[in-house]
C-alpha cells in the first residue's frame, strides 16, 4: 500500500477515546482550578432539563386526561344520539337530524383539537422558556469563568483566594 497525505489515515484516533488523556489536556488550561464552576454549571443544567422534563410529563398528563374525558363525552354524546334518531319516524326527519349532528359533531372536535393543542403547547412553551432561561444564563456563567480563568482567579463565588 502507499502512504497518504490524508492526516486522518496517519492518525491515531484512540487518543481520543482515552479519559485520562482527554482529562490530561485540560489540567494544562487550568479546568481543574475551577472544577467546582464547571460543576455548578453542569448541576444547573441538569436541574433545567429535569424541569423541562416534568413540565412535558405534566402537560402530557393533562392532555391525556382531557383527552379520556372528551372520549367519555362523546360516547354518552353517541348514544343519545342513536336514541334520538330512533324517536324520529319520518326518514327526512332522520336525514335532517343526522345532518345537524354531524354538523355538531365536526365543530365540537375542531374545538377539541383546538383545546388538546393548546394543552400541548402551553407545557412545551413553558419547557422551551425553561431550557432557554438555562442556556442565557449558562452563556452568561461559561463567560464569566473563563474570564476568571484567563485572570488567574477562582471562579466559584465560594471560594476565597488565599492571601501571602
Amino acid at each position: 500500500m502507499t502512504s497518504s497525505n490524508n492526516p486522518f489515515f496517519n492518525t491515531d484516533f484512540s487518543d481520543f477515546m482515552d479519559p485520562q488523556k482527554i482529562a490530561a489536556s485540560f489540567q494544562g488550561a487550568g479546568f481543574n482550578a475551577n472544577a467546582n464552576a464547571w460543576t455548578e454549571i453542569h448541576r444547573k443544567n441538569l436541574e433545567t432539563i429535569a424541569e423541562a422534563n416534568r413540565i412535558c410529563f405534566e402537560g402530557l398528563q393533562a392532555a391525556g386526561q382531557r383527552q379520556a374525558e372528551i372520549i367519555r363525552r362523546s360516547l354518552e354524546e353517541a348514544v343519545e344520539a342513536v336514541s334520538a334518531l330512533a324517536e324520529q319516524g319520518a326518514p327526512e326527519k332522520r336525514a335532517a337530524l343526522q345532518i345537524e349532528m354531524v354538523k355538531q359533531s365536526y365543530e365540537k372536535m375542531l374545538a377539541n383539537l383546538r383545546e388538546l393543542s393548546e394543552i400541548n403547547s402551553k407545557s412545551t412553551s413553558e419547557a422551551a422558556e425553561k431550557i432557554n432561561q438555562r442556556i442565557a444564563a449558562n452563556l452568561d456563567e461559561l463567560g464569566a469563568t473563563l474570564q476568571e480563568m484567563s485572570a488567574g482567579q477562582p471562579a466559584s463565588k465560594g471560594t476565597s483566594k488565599s492571601k501571602k
